[in-house]
Parts: C-alpha cells; sequence; structure tokens
C-alpha cells in the first residue's frame, strides 16, 4: 500500500525533514525506512508526530483500481490484471474494426 506522509506533512505545514529531526533521525534515513516495508514502530512515530492514525498513513484502498478478469472479442481470450491491459485490448479491438 502506498502511504501520504508527505501530503499529510504538507497539509500540516511540516516537511520530510521536519519529521525526522523529530524522530531524531536524518531525511534519508527516514524515507529509506517508510520506502518499502517500514516497521509499526516507526509508522506510529510519524503517526504521532502528524497527529493522525496509523491507519490514516495509507492511501484508502477506494483509491486503487483493482481489475482483473477475462476479455473475448473474436474467439481471442485475454486475461487482464490492471486498467492498462484493459486499455491495451480495447486499443487492439478499435484498430481491427
Amino acid at each position: 500500500m502506498e502511504l501520504r506522509v508527505v501530503e499529510l506533512a504538507h497539509q500540516r505545514g511540516l516537511t520530510m525533514s521536519d519529521i525526522a529531526k523529530k524522530v531524531g533521525i536524518s531525511r534519508v534515513n527516514l524515507s529509506n525506512s517508510l520506502n518499502g516495508n517500514p516497521t509499526l514502530s516507526r509508522l506510529t512515530e510519524v503517526a504521532e508526530i502528524l497527529g493522525v492514525e496509523v491507519s490514516e498513513l495509507f492511501k484508502p484502498a477506494s483509491a486503487q483500481k483493482v481489475v482483473s478478469g477475462y476479455l473475448e472479442c473474436d474467439g481471442r481470450i485475454v486475461k487482464v490484471d490492471n486498467l492498462d491491459a484493459v486499455k491495451r485490448f480495447i486499443d487492439e479491438v478499435e484498430k481491427k474494426e
């Protein structure tokens, strides 16, 4: 899931450097600790600084479009697992018309 720490910090007039100072680490270390697989303790520290719940650090799942399935046209069946794959399929079908 994608974090929205920068967005929340900006709303509060803070920079990532400001948050890093409050945590007691460098901005680079903060960035590294939040990217990939952040620990719950790091997320809790950042959430407290921003005055939000840990869950608010994450972009809502509803904002992420999930597409999965199979499309068929003229006997050709294509598995799609993202919106771009659907768009490519539609483009190919339209070119054949």
